[in-house]
């Protein structure tokens, strides 16, 4: 009858079939209720059972033909449906990653930008030293803003030569490290230098 034969032919990953028999009185009645363990949708417990009858003769010769084309057919259905749940869930992960991504750029650029604002603003209060310390912390989020490590170099630079471009010497810094603070958090902020600085000159 090469009954197994066939259906394997027909069955996807994770297809199931269930066959029940019953004894009528003038033959046999079969139930054939295909399924599918991968596949999540409501839609599945919709299918109804495939019911062959006939005599136990008859269902030797056609029972294979008789369920082959519906059998094939919902199961066709059901591999459709599991690539549709895949397809939804792929998208659905790519779109949270997006946002992560997005989000994660969004919190880099606003944290590089007031870091460069406070440098920015202590350079010209003359607080070299802090604006260095500033400048070094934006550095923590240069890398994921375009052009953002070599405005945060420039900031550097511009700090340590004006703090050392005195006529009669260092310029005087009013670095008092009040203002090397912002509101995002960030991760291991640079210490301010002055402390480091005046002790220092104190030697």
């Amino acid at each position: 009858m090469e009954l197994f034969k066939k259906l394997s032919e027909i069955m996807g990953e994770g297809c199931t079939l269930t066959i029940n028999i019953a004894k009528t009185e003038n033959g046999m009645t079969v139930g054939v209720l295909p399924g599918n363990k991968l596949v999540k949708d409501a839609a599945k417990s919709k299918i109804v059972p495939l019911n062959i009858n006939g005599t136990a003769e008859e269902l030797d010769e056609g029972f294979i033909e008789a369920i082959l084309q519906p059998v094939a057919k919902t199961n066709g259905m059901f591999a459709d449906i599991k690539s549709f749940e895949e397809a939804q869930k792929a998208a659905k992960e790519a779109s949270e990653m997006e946002k992560k991504t997005k989000e994660e750029a969004k919190k880099n650029s606003t944290n590089f930008s007031k870091w460069m604002e406070l440098a920015d603003q202590n350079l010209k209060e003359s607080k070299f030293k802090d604006a260095i310390t500033c400048a070094k912390n934006a550095l923590q989020y240069a890398d994921k803003v375009a052009g953002g490590k070599a405005k945060a170099d420039e900031l550097i630079k511009k700090a340590t030569e004006q703090g050392a471009g005195g006529l009669f010497g260092d310029m005087d810094d009013k670095s008092d490290g009040k203002n090397v603070k912002i509101d995002a958090k960030s991760p291991e902020p640079a210490k301010a230098e002055t402390q480091e600085s005046d002790d220092e000159d104190n030697e």
